[in-house]
């Protein structure tokens, strides 16, 4: 137990400090690039409170990065200070030593996918709408559940969105010259269509002017609506800012109503496999560590496990839009290399025991 836990507080001693040069380094970047649209209405203080805001997407993005080079730098140290040559020759067997080193990569695995499902998507969704409330116009937005935008004399109101990307309780105001109600229209949910056009479903609408006023239900209605890509940027959210379980829920809804969506299906399977995406990180690493006790041969194995790990994670990230351009089925492209890194892994095993 001593040592499981000394090999623990090593291991997340590195996780921490990969983490956090890791995200400074993208966060910096990120801010950089935020102060481009500093001005009346997108102040510095929003600039700091989004990049704050976009920390854990920041740091899920770079997990399987983290877990290579978090598990490199601890094992390569504990390899420079014959420890591990000493827990060898005290007769710890290689597979409890490969577990007591996967323990805390696995804490971190569980960690990655709560913060997927529940922490991240919701300070980014707040964030990309903060901001993208501040650059648009003619926009007010509750963070509670309003969103309000007018042109001339119409306004419209969406109370909530259903996964992050389909409007609900969606109400419609027209005022005519006199700022009098001329007829509102309320409905259930709205689907997203092109230009600029919203097919409202369970619908109530009810005309006040002319008089007498009278009121009606419809299945579905068209509206034409005046909201501009900036604006509808501040209500729809983008798949890559939704939680696994939301962006399964919506590409399930799109295929029931057989509608095409590639880049959310490529999304929902990459968020599915970059868990084993970390997991095949972690397992390259341990035999490039424990599979020679040379100092200057494992530091050449250090060296290039780091740049193949990142690499290989990039062209994980590649194949999948390359996916999308040639047409291929969405779980090949995003789960072919990451099992082709597991099964390297585990012939690197099998051959260090």
């Amino acid at each position: 137990m001593i040592l499981a836990r000394y090999i623990a507080r090593s291991m997340a001693q590195g996780y921490l400090m990969v983490a956090l040069v890791f995200v400074a380094l993208f966060s910096f970047i990120e801010l950089i690039q935020q102060l481009d649209d500093v001005g009346d209405t997108y102040r510095l203080f929003d600039a700091f409170l989004y990049v704050l805001m976009m920390l854990p997407r920041r740091l899920l993005d770079t997990t399987p990065v983290v877990a290579l080079l978090g598990t490199l730098v601890p094992l390569g140290l504990l390899a420079d200070g014959n420890e591990i040559l000493a827990m060898r020759a005290a007769g710890i067997p290689l597979r409890r030593l490969i577990g007591m080193v996967l323990a805390p990569g696995l804490v971190l695995l569980l960690l990655m996918l709560l913060m997927a499902q529940f922490i991240a998507p919701a300070l980014e969704t707040r964030a990309e709408r903060m901001r993208a409330a501040a650059l648009a116009q003619d926009v007010s937005v509750d963070f509670r559940g309003g969103f309000w935008s007018r042109d001339g004399r119409n306004f419209v109101n969406v109370g909530r969105m259903l996964r992050g990307r389909t409007p609900a309780d969606v109400a419609l105001y027209e005022f005519d010259d006199a700022g009098r109600l001329q007829r509102y229209v309320h409905a259930a949910r709205a689907r997203l269509g092109q230009d600029r056009t919203w097919q409202l479903e369970d619908v109530v609408v009810r005309q006040f002017l002319p008089a007498p006023a009278r009121a009606e239900q419809r299945a579905q209605l068209e509206w034409q609506s005046f909201l501009n890509a900036e604006q509808l940027g501040v209500l729809v959210v983008p798949p890559q800012s939704l939680s696994p379980l939301d962006l399964y829920f919506y590409v399930r809804d799109l295929r029931a109503r057989r509608e095409q969506a590639p880049q959310e299906e490529l999304r929902l399977w990459q968020q599915i496999a970059q868990p084993l995406v970390t997991l095949a990180m972690m397992l390259v690493a341990i035999p490039l560590v424990l599979g020679s006790n040379r100092a200057s041969t494992l530091s050449r194995r250090v060296l290039a496990g780091t740049v193949a790990g990142i690499g290989l994670y990039f062209v994980t990230q590649t194949l999948g839009y390359l996916g999308l351009l040639l047409h291929l089925p969405a779980p090949l492209t995003a789960l072919v290399l990451p099992v082709t890194i597991l099964l390297f892994a585990g012939r690197l095993l099998r051959r260090l025991r």
